[in-house]
């Protein structure tokens, strides 16, 4: 007999319908989807029911809607954004400012994105958040143009941008005349433009960026320059030392030669050498620290010699003295040292003394009728000349002696040889006086520089051997080329003129003259014009004066000197004024 164990039997009331695991994960989840549904639906229906109310608490960019409906809130924003974007914005840099309309400057609010939310329907949880928690804050939603405000940025900066003005420096009748800088202004457009687009709207008193631009050399430069130099410089006069000696040049002869360069950031002073050297010369000249040499002087009082003394010359050289010069002016003292130049006078005490005339070297001698005008003439020549002393190496000029022949001198009108023709000027006659010096220092054995013989032959001088004189064409010049100085002693009387030479015996000197040659037979001429001046005929020729110079009985010189006479025409006077 088999024994098998089994499970009792379950009473009726145990007895359940147990569903397959598939059947019971199907309908988990057609519970679960349900119940979604229905809190979606819940969801939906609350977004809806708030989108018809305004939290109690709601601003929008500072705009109180809270409690008003949806359309009355909107409305309310949007006319606060009409007048935000009507409202000129203003814009200070440094104390200068302009303003920007904000319609035409891409300054704009987004006013649909603004609202979003607050008065539409919207299933945005955080939305509805604000709505359910009664409290509800945005700012405005922004829509800027930045092209459009750098433009209009830029465009505005531009009536108050400027540029820096850079001082001037001058020095103006002896003083300091400085023209102050003055700061530009530069606005930053980009910072500017991103200052406005981080406040705007709820700024429209700005502050932009930019500021003052200041000039290349600033205030503080030109402070300094009137401080450390020009005050000092002006406060009185420059002291020149010269070896032991000094003089001064008062400030305003100084200021005349400064300037000023303003360049890279400093006022730089500088000295006009050129303007300065001549300053510096004649206030040293005036004091008497600076001097040309001076040669010893020889006067005579008859043949009685007295000297006086030379002296020797101080001078300094003023080129390339202007940095000195400038320091000097930076100091209080306003003392500039400069080294004195000495210069030797070319005929000393010593030469003058050892040079003294030792006795008659040569002379001569010319006659002239008594009574004649020319005599006036002749006497004050001589006169002139007279005392006269040539050192050794010295010229004479007997144009540069007597000067122009005037009225004022005393000089009056006598004969004179003019184109061929005698006729009459001021000083006629003296070409005797310069005949009678010529042969005085033909025989002295001087060195003959220049002289011209008269036009045709006047018989009361030598052949050859004579010397017209002229203002300004013609000159009597010679050099004493003798071992001492020569004493030219001249007088004229009545009927005489005599120039003699004193100094120091050097040459012997003989004169060998010619026989004519080359004879010219004169023309025979009537003049009926006024003026007219009768001559007597002379023939024309040629001769040469040899002047053989020795020294110690040595022939150290060989002159052979030609000289050209045109014939002496003869001129008859029919005119009643003519003589």
């Amino acid at each position: 007999m088999q024994h098998h164990d089994h499970e009792p039997e379950p009473s009726p009331e145990e007895r359940t319908e147990v569903l397959p695991p598939t059947r019971r994960r199907r309908g988990f989840l057609v519970g679960f989807l349900g119940a979604l549904l229905l809190l979606a639906g819940a969801y939906v229906g609350v977004a809806y029911y708030l989108s018809t109310k305004v939290p109690a608490t709601a601003t929008v960019g500072g705009v109180d809607v809270g409690g008003l409906s949806p359309e009355a809130a909107a409305a309310k924003v949007e006319s606060e954004v009409a007048k935000l974007e009507s409202e000129p914005v203003k814009v200070t840099v440094a104390e200068e400012s302009f303003t920007l309309d904000p319609d035409r400057s891409g300054l704009r609010i987004d006013t649909a994105a603004t609202l979003d939310g607050l008065t539409g329907f919207t299933l945005d949880p955080r939305a509805l958040y604000d709505h359910v928690s009664g409290s509800f804050e945005r700012d405005f939603v922004l829509k800027i143009d930045q092209d459009a405000l750098s433009k209009a940025v830029s465009g505005a900066a531009a009536g108050i941008d400027k540029d820096p003005v850079e001082g001037t420096v001058a020095f103006t009748d002896g003083k300091l005349d400085i023209v102050e800088p003055v700061d530009g202004l530069a606005v930053d457009v980009a910072g500017t433009t991103e200052r406005i687009s981080a406040v705007w709207p709820h700024q429209r008193d700005i502050e932009g960026a930019g500021g003052p631009v200041g000039p290349r050399t600033p205030a503080t430069a030109f402070a300094a320059f009137k401080s450390e130099f020009a005050d000092k410089a002006l406060a009185g006069p420059l002291t020149v030392k010269v070896g032991e000696d000094s003089f001064e040049i008062p400030a305003a002869q100084v200021v005349t030669a400064l300037s000023a360069t303003v360049a890279d950031g400093a006022v730089t002073p500088a000295v006009d050498e050129e303007v300065l050297t001549p300053l510096v010369e004649e206030a040293g000249e005036e004091s008497g620290v600076l001097r040309d040499p001076k040669d010893a002087k020889v006067t005579f009082s008859g043949t009685e010699a007295s000297v006086a003394p030379s002296q020797t010359g101080v001078s300094i050289a003023v080129a390339g003295q202007g940095d000195a010069v400038l320091a000097a002016l930076r100091t209080d003292e306003r003392t500039l040292t400069l080294e004195p130049v000495v210069t030797q006078p070319k005929f000393t005490t010593e030469q003058a003394k050892a040079t003294l005339p030792k006795g008659k070297i040569s002379g001569f001698t010319t006659y002239y009728g008594a009574g004649q005008s020319r005599n006036t003439n002749i006497k004050i020549a001589a006169n002139r000349i007279n005392g006269t002393y040539v050192p050794p190496g010295g010229t004479f000029s007997l144009n540069g002696t007597l000067g122009q022949r005037t009225p004022d001198k005393g000089y009056v009108k006598a004969g004179i040889i003019l184109n061929g023709r005698l006729s009459d000027s001021y000083g006629g006659g003296i070409s005797q006086v310069s005949t009678t010096l010529y042969n005085a220092a033909y025989f002295a054995g001087v060195q003959i520089d220049e002289f011209r013989a008269h036009s045709f032959y006047i018989p009361r001088y030598p052949e050859g051997r004579e010397a017209t004189v002229s203002w300004g064409t013609i000159d009597n010049r010679w050099t004493n080329n003798t071992k001492g100085g020569i004493l030219v002693r001249a007088w004229a009387t009545d009927t005489a003129v005599t120039v003699e030479f004193w100094g120091t015996k050097t040459f012997d000197v003989e004169s060998v003259k010619g026989p004519r040659r080359n004879i010219r037979q004169p023309r025979t001429i009537v003049d009926d014009k006024p003026g007219c001046v009768t001559q007597s005929p002379m023939v024309g020729f040629d001769v040469t004066v040899t002047r053989i110079i020795k020294q110690n009985g040595r022939e150290v010189k060989r002159e052979n000197i030609t000289t050209h006479y045109d014939p002496e025409d003869k001129v008859t006077c029919t005119h009643p004024n003519s003589r």
